[in-house]
């Protein structure tokens, strides 16, 4: 029985009987062609990539593959990264929205917030994630300091820059003002300061003795 539904029509006999072709599979719309799974040899003992190009009659069959859906970070979720990544210094962060400190505080309840602030929340949670990894502590100073085209981070990431990029650049310029202050003190921190006009005449013992 097997034999003979693999076998190709022209080597049938279907004279007398009532057999009647019908459309093959491998007309359908394919949405990804794959051949049939067959792992061994199969009919005749032809290996699969044979057998698929015989003319016995395999060929592609479409294959529906599901292709996973992205899940949101619910905005709750991102403003608590916001909260532990910056720290006291989210009470500066409405000024990124224009809206009011009650309303960054309602977003963390898990109000959702308006389309037009969405993707800053998303800025803001990758800063924050960046700021936790390297272990840097913001502040209000640091926030503030022009760091492109004369602009704050908080002003860069309210017209829609880079979040991660930003904080990168905020933490290098952070750390190599103040590697270059350590290193001015380490240079004078042992001199011994030069002597003024009110040092002239100091007396070099206690006197009082």
């Amino acid at each position: 029985m097997l034999s003979a539904l693999i076998m190709p029509s022209s080597a049938m006999d279907v004279s007398g009987s009532h057999y009647r072709g019908s459309a093959a599979i491998q007309n359908a719309v394919c949405v990804e062609a794959r051949p049939w799974p067959v792992r061994n040899p199969g009919t005749g003992g032809l290996p699969l990539v044979a057998l698929v190009q015989s003319d016995i009659g395999y060929s592609m069959v479409p294959v529906v593959v599901a292709v996973p859906q992205a899940v949101d970070t619910p905005f709750s979720d991102l403003m608590q990264v916001v909260q532990a990544g910056f720290g006291r210094t989210m009470s500066s962060l409405p000024g990124v929205f224009g809206v009011s400190r009650q309303t960054l505080y309602n977003w963390l309840k898990g109000e959702t917030p308006k389309v037009v602030y969405q993707e800053r929340i998303r800025e803001l949670a990758k800063a924050a994630s960046l700021f936790q990894d390297l272990g840097f502590v913001s502040t209000t100073q640091a926030l503030s300091r022009a760091l492109m085209d004369g602009k704050s981070f908080l002003q860069l990431v309210a017209e829609g820059a880079d979040g991660k990029d930003m904080a990168k650049k905020l933490v290098s310029l952070i750390r190599r003002g103040d590697d270059s202050r350590a290193k001015l003190t380490a240079l004078v921190g042992g001199r011994r300061a030069e002597l003024t006009a009110y040092d002239i005449g100091a007396p070099s013992l206690d006197e009082r003795v």
